[in-house]
């Protein structure tokens, strides 16, 4: 049986997805572990596991690109720590080629780290819990994702 993880520091978001996504999850034999915690609480953790449990994926959009490099590569050993086997890390972030940047930025004061997939290469070599890293883009280049595993390890 597989086993996910969804973490968010705000108790309606995950209450809404826990109403919304556990009875999918039961249909379809799977586990999702609902945390409700912070990420600078998550980073401070002993273990990640104790947290999350065992989960075969962690999947991260929208925050990643709020932190800073140092918290970034922190939180990255955090959740990495607490896979099985094969599992994998996945995170999303912004791309350089955002061609909105400046719009955000200067019109609407929204300041994210954009990264480049040299910029992700780069972050995710310092995350030592994963040995095989890889930068996938969905289709329009703006928004990137880090896949972090030990793909293929036993």
């Amino acid at each position: 049986k597989l086993q996910f993880s969804l973490i968010d520091q705000e108790q309606r978001a995950v209450a809404y997805c826990e109403r919304t996504l556990a009875p999918v999850a039961t249909r379809v034999g799977t586990k999702i572990r609902f945390v409700q915690e912070s990420v600078r609480r998550l980073v401070g953790r002993q273990s990640a596991r104790e947290l999350l449990g065992e989960p075969d994926l962690i999947y991260s959009a929208g925050l990643f690109d709020y932190l800073s490099d140092r918290m970034f590569v922190a939180l990255a050993k955090s959740l990495a720590s607490a896979l099985v086997g094969e599992g994998q890390l996945i995170i999303g972030n912004v791309s350089t080629a955002n061609s909105t940047q400046p719009i955000m930025e200067y019109m609407l004061g929204w300041f994210l780290h954009h990264r480049s997939e040299a910029d992700l290469l780069s972050l995710a070599s310092q995350v030592s819990d994963c040995a095989e890293r890889r930068v996938e883009r969905e289709s329009s280049g703006v928004n990137l994702f880090l896949v972090m595993g030990r793909f293929g390890e036993s």
